[in-house]
């Protein structure tokens, strides 16, 4: 029986309404096999003849030689001897007063939620075009896998009671660990925004862990998963517009191309610059 509850555990995270009626039967099958009376009316209904049970005599108590116990010991009936000491069996000490043996406050999760600071984010300014353009990439997929977590770590009271909200949410979850590893400079550890989603997504039997989270514990990560969306919103809006922003050469470029639609003059001018250039060089060699 253990060996088949084995090979059924291993599908309890995609099947887990057949997988746990399985592991019940096996269990109460587990129960009828090592329960004598269980078995024998079992074996009863099979039509098995009951085994025949082996009397056997019980073995003869050996008595243990020592010498004669005291009469403390004898009035107690004692197999071993009670030796009387004047010193007390444990030492009574004082209460402490010390200030440092007091015991330590309780964190509670949602004050280190509420009252964690953002990271420190790394300037765009500093960051070249191309980067921009795959960092840009990588938040919108984050961005899109957060959102396939909202129905259970956005809302406190999701039960994950239908076996499609537990295939969702293990799709979800699915998709969330391949995306968030590009988003790494923006989501960080506890207690960064979306720290506690991070480490309930990298638990391996996740759907375990959600279901015995206490209701405290729902509203702390409801809590971390809205404040790490409003950080991933803000970062996409700041590399939109950092995308946006044309380069130093195309912007000089394009003052150049104004000033001369403004002034074609300007294009004789310059003709004129060149062969003028040309013609002195031409005369030094």
């Amino acid at each position: 029986m253990l060996d088949r509850m084995e090979l059924l555990r291993p599908h309890q995270i995609r099947h887990p309404e057949v997988v746990t009626e399985g592991m019940n039967r096996l269990a109460q099958a587990l129960v009828c096999l090592t329960d004598p009376l269980t078995r024998a009316a079992y074996d009863r209904h099979l039509g098995i003849a009951p085994a025949p049970f082996e009397v056997i005599d019980d073995e003869p108590i050996e008595r243990v030689s020592g010498p004669a116990p005291r009469p403390a010991a004898r009035q107690q009936n004692l197999p071993y001897e009670v030796i009387e000491t004047d010193e007390p069996p444990y030492e009574v000490l004082p209460d402490s007063t010390d200030d440092r043996a007091a015991a330590e406050p309780v964190i509670l999760v949602s004050s280190v939620v509420s009252s964690a600071r953002p990271r420190r984010q790394q300037k765009p300014a500093k960051l070249k075009r191309r980067t921009v353009y795959r960092r840009l990439a990588a938040l919108r997929r984050a961005c899109r896998a957060w959102e396939g977590l909202r129905p259970v770590f956005g809302t406190p009271g999701e039960p994950l009671a239908t076996p499609v909200a537990v295939f969702e949410f293990l799709q979800a979850i699915t998709d969330a660990r391949a995306a968030f590893p590009g988003a790494s400079f923006v989501l960080g550890p506890a207690p960064q925004p979306g720290g506690l989603v991070l480490v309930l997504v990298r638990v391996a039997s996740v759907l375990g862990t959600v279901r015995g989270l206490l209701p405290s514990q729902r509203k702390a990560v409801a809590h971390d998963w809205h404040r790490g969306y409003t950080l991933l919103q803000h970062e996409l809006a700041a590399l939109r517009n950092l995308a946006r922003r044309p380069s130093r050469g195309r912007n000089c470029m394009a003052q150049l191309g104004r000033l001369l639609l403004a002034v074609p003059e300007l294009v004789l001018v310059l003709l004129a610059a060149l062969l003028l250039l040309r013609t002195v060089v031409l005369r030094h060699h």
